[in-house]
């Protein structure tokens, strides 16, 4: 069996040093080859004419390969061609020199056994990354040294490297990567992201050296570190479109990026990020005071401007610079004190015209009606319950409008459709349910409120195909509640939008509830509830989805009540009698 004889350096007077080494021969099934050499592949051409030569004079024991023992076989670190050739000839044993090395050598070992031969820089640099980045690992300066290259040098292959080993890591196996340095280089001093585009650009429209310099200098021009720019540019898109320009013969165009992107960062940065804007409201008659962060407001004008130009850019700076000048508490209270003059009593009614026709009420939003409140959003919704009084006199259901049993119609959760309304027995004193005559079965089959009693509504005039009769459940937790009749009498029949008429709601709050009641409206619709609550001296805490008709809500209640109508933030919307 082989073994493995030590080496030791001779010196000669202090400087020259000869390493000693014993060939011996290693059976070629033991040797496994590095698996960090030759990372851009073997070279097959190489191999081809190594056969040749071998099998016309033989294996040269002079040259033999290097290995180091590991894990009682041998890992090839020199010699991998010529292994590799005399492997497929049939030679079961070959020469090889036995060297102790750590990884960190061994990898060294990869290139500097070939530095006089096939070496190429992309494989320097894959093994110089490999070398650095190892635990204890060398500095470039002194892996450079080791070379007998430069550091400039070892750190070009490097970042050529760096890029080499991200775009393949992306790419599928065997699609084509690019090995020149100089074209790599280019692409890693260029932004991670656009690496991927960059090689692919470059590879399809083979592009030469100087263009590639020519496309990564421009795109590089085209940063910046506000991360709230960001946001608004598409980097990207433009670099890519800047590529694109530069290779159909654009040599400048990237200067109009790179003006447009310094324009917009100036702009930005010399605005507030906050201030205080103050505005006569004419409908509330009142100043308004509103924080706004500038900036904000700056990105948000310029998101319609199409196309974005320099130009552009500083007209809606101008803009951001005009509203801090206007917003005032002085611009506001002259505005206030105009607006109020007799002699602008018409102006003002139109303003407010204006301004009624062109408020909006967005989902979410809570707004106060004297003592009323009205959420924009679903009864249903969370907020809308916590936000409810602790015990209400009354809930109004109406399931005729939107049937729950019939929106999950053939879903497994049809029968449990009613039970999503059964909390509301516990905030309400007497809660009626308005149920469509084909579902008053399953109705009263699902729900868990305790059942009081029904209320038949005959129908005098019919409309579609509503029927002659209406049926209302009546449920509440209390042992006794104020008795109504058993049936009622109404002249219409719900509408074809599915809102009860008036004379029917006015029945119905007048048999529950009593002054200064709170009552409950889950879906508001055109507000006829709200409005009978407002005439009879009850608050009403309502519910709409629909933002168009709270919009219109808030017009009607303005006109009918001659009061004005209050947005408020959720925390405000805890109205007398309300314990959160």
């Amino acid at each position: 069996m082989e073994t493995a004889e030590s080496t030791s350096p001779t010196t000669l007077e202090g400087a020259l040093k000869i390493k000693k080494s014993q060939v011996v021969m290693v059976p070629v099934e033991r040797i496994d080859v590095h698996p960090d050499n030759r990372p851009l592949g073997i070279n097959d051409e190489k191999i081809a004419q190594l056969k040749i030569l071998i099998q016309h004079d033989g294996f040269d024991s002079s040259h033999p390969l290097v290995v180091r023992l590991q894990d009682e076989r041998y890992q090839l670190v020199e010699g991998e061609h010529r292994f590799r050739a005399a492997r497929d000839l049939g030679y079961q044993e070959l020469p090889c020199v036995i060297r102790v090395m750590d990884d960190t050598e061994a990898l060294i070992q990869l290139i500097t056994g070939n530095i006089q031969s096939d070496n190429k820089p992309l494989e320097i640099g894959l093994n110089a990354l490999k070398v650095t980045q190892a635990n204890q690992g060398l500095t470039v300066a002194t892996y450079a040294q080791r070379l007998g290259m430069s550091e400039t040098s070892i750190r070009r292959y490097m970042h050529a490297s760096e890029a080499f080993q991200f775009i393949k890591a992306q790419l599928p196996n065997g699609a084509y990567i690019l090995e020149e340095v100089y074209k790599l280089e280019e692409i890693q001093r260029c932004a991670k992201p656009d690496w991927i585009w960059l090689h692919d650009l470059i590879t399809e429209r083979e592009l030469s050296k100087n263009q590639v310099i020519e496309i990564c200098q421009a795109i590089r021009e085209i940063k910046t570190d506000n991360p709230d720019i960001y946001q608004f540019f598409d980097f990207t898109a433009v670099r890519q479109k800047i590529a694109q320009e530069i290779i159909q013969g654009q040599k400048t165009a990237h200067r109009v990026y790179s003006e447009l992107l310094e324009a917009f960062e100036t702009s930005y940065s010399n605005l507030d990020e906050n201030i205080t804007v103050y505005e006569y409201n004419v409908l509330h008659d009142q100043i308004d005071k509103e924080e706004v962060n500038l900036r904000e407001w700056f990105i948000s004008n310029l998101r319609s401007v199409s196309p974005l130009t320099k130009a552009a850019v500083l007209e809606v700076y101008k803009d951001a610079l005009q509203l801090k000048r206007s917003s005032s508490k002085e611009e506001a209270e002259r505005d206030a004190n105009y607006f109020r003059d007799k002699k602008n009593q018409k102006e003002r009614e139109e303003q407010e015209r204006i301004e009624r026709e062109m408020r909006q009420v967005l989902p979410g939003e809570w707004w106060q009606l004297g003592e009323h409140v009205l959420y924009c959003g679903h009864g249903q919704d969370e907020i809308f319950r916590n936000r409810l009084p602790e015990k209400s006199a009354w809930t109004y259901a109406n399931f005729i409008k939107n049937d729950p049993e019939k929106q999950d119609a053939g879903t497994a959760n049809a029968h449990l459709a009613w039970q999503q309304y059964d909390w509301l027995v516990e905030r309400s004193q007497v809660v009626t349910a308005i149920v469509p005559t084909q579902s008053i079965p399953d109705f009263l089959q699902a729900t868990q409120m305790p059942y009081k009693w029904s209320l038949s509504i005959k129908v005098n005039e019919k409309e579609g195909n509503w029927g002659s009769w209406l049926y209302a459940a009546v449920f509440s937790e209390a042992k006794s509640i104020r008795q109504a009749t058993d049936s009622a009498e109404i002249k219409n029949a719900p509408n074809l939008a599915g809102y009860l008429p008036k004379d029917l709601l006015k029945y119905l709050i007048e048999a529950f509830s009593t002054t200064h009641d709170p009552i409950i409206d889950l879906e508001a619709g055109n507000g006829t509830l709200l409005m009978l609550a407002e005439k009879h001296n009850r608050i009403c805490y309502a519910a709409e989805a629909d933002p168009e008709a709270c919009k219109l809500l808030l017009d009607d209640w303005e006109k009918e009540s001659g009061g004005k109508a209050r947005k408020i933030d959720d925390a405000e919307a805890i109205m007398p009698g309300i314990t959160e």
